[in-house]
């Protein structure tokens, strides 16, 4: 079983770059190795099976370890001897994300409903008709002639978008990618062509992302074998796939499981 555990520092200003310090030595003493990729990210190995057991995730000053029972009691109790915090319990909403346990039949949902609305109410689209895909294949860029759109108004747009891409809205990938392209060259149509996506989120703001069963892959239990949970990556080089001037482009998809 996968448990989350949330835990915060005593707020201070300087409490985030305190707690990172001692968090990191901590987790390094005891085992986890910090990431390449992430610094926030520390991990802990079985070293016999060579598998993920453990995570812990720091951001500011909240810290989030995913672990097995035992074993988050083992992780807090550690900690606690280094880093003067404040124990929140099983994690419930982490950075707009909403996280439920089903702790009977082992399920985890995460969705982002409320962050959803939010955005839709910001952009006054909470009321807009669904639609079943994000948007359509193809934007051109802007001719010299034509009336370039509010750039900052734009930019602002895509990050919020980006945010539910990232964490738990996959879906709109495709549409993120093409409006990135057109970040500084804006026409009206690019601005007019994102309310399909604002659409299409607004039909499926209740989707979630649901992993079942023991929740091995979340881990990396099975992560890098050949049984259930694996992760595929795969990328697909289009060149001159950008009809404007050519550029190569790229396509990708992810499997687990």
């Amino acid at each position: 079983m996968v448990l989350c555990s949330r835990m915060s520092h005593d707020g201070r200003k300087q409490s985030s770059y305190i707690g990172y310090t001692n968090v990191n030595h901590l987790e390094i003493a005891i085992g986890f190795v910090a990431s390449h990729v992430d610094g926030g990210l520390f991990v802990l190995h079985d070293k016999d099976q060579g598998i993920v057991i453990a995570a812990v995730i720091l951001y500011e000053d909240d810290l989030l370890i995913i672990a097995d029972e035992g074993l988050i009691g083992q992780i807090k109790n550690q900690t606690k001897k280094r880093v003067r915090m404040h124990d929140l319990g099983s994690v419930s909403l982490y950075l707009a994300m909403h996280i439920e346990w089903n702790r009977e039949h082992h399920t985890n949902n995460i969705h982002q409903h409320s962050y959803i609305r939010m955005m839709l109410g910001k952009f006054r689209m909470h009321e807009s008709r669904p639609v079943t895909t994000p948007m359509a294949t193809k934007l051109d860029k802007r001719m010299p002639d034509e009336e370039a759109c509010d750039r900052t108004l734009y930019q602002t747009l895509i990050g919020y978008f980006r945010y539910a891409m990232t964490t738990a809205r996959t879906a709109i990938t495709y549409a993120i990618g093409l409006f990135n392209q057109f970040n500084y060259d804006l026409r009206n149509e690019h601005m007019i062509t994102s309310t399909p996506v604002f659409r299409y989120l607004n039909g499926t703001k209740d989707w979630r992302l649901h992993f079942g069963g023991a929740l091995r892959g979340v881990l990396g239990g099975a992560l890098g074998g050949d049984g259930e949970g694996t992760l595929g990556y795969y990328v697909d080089l289009d060149y001159g796939g950008c009809p404007d001037d050519y550029k190569l482009t790229s396509r990708l998809v992810i499997t687990f499981g």
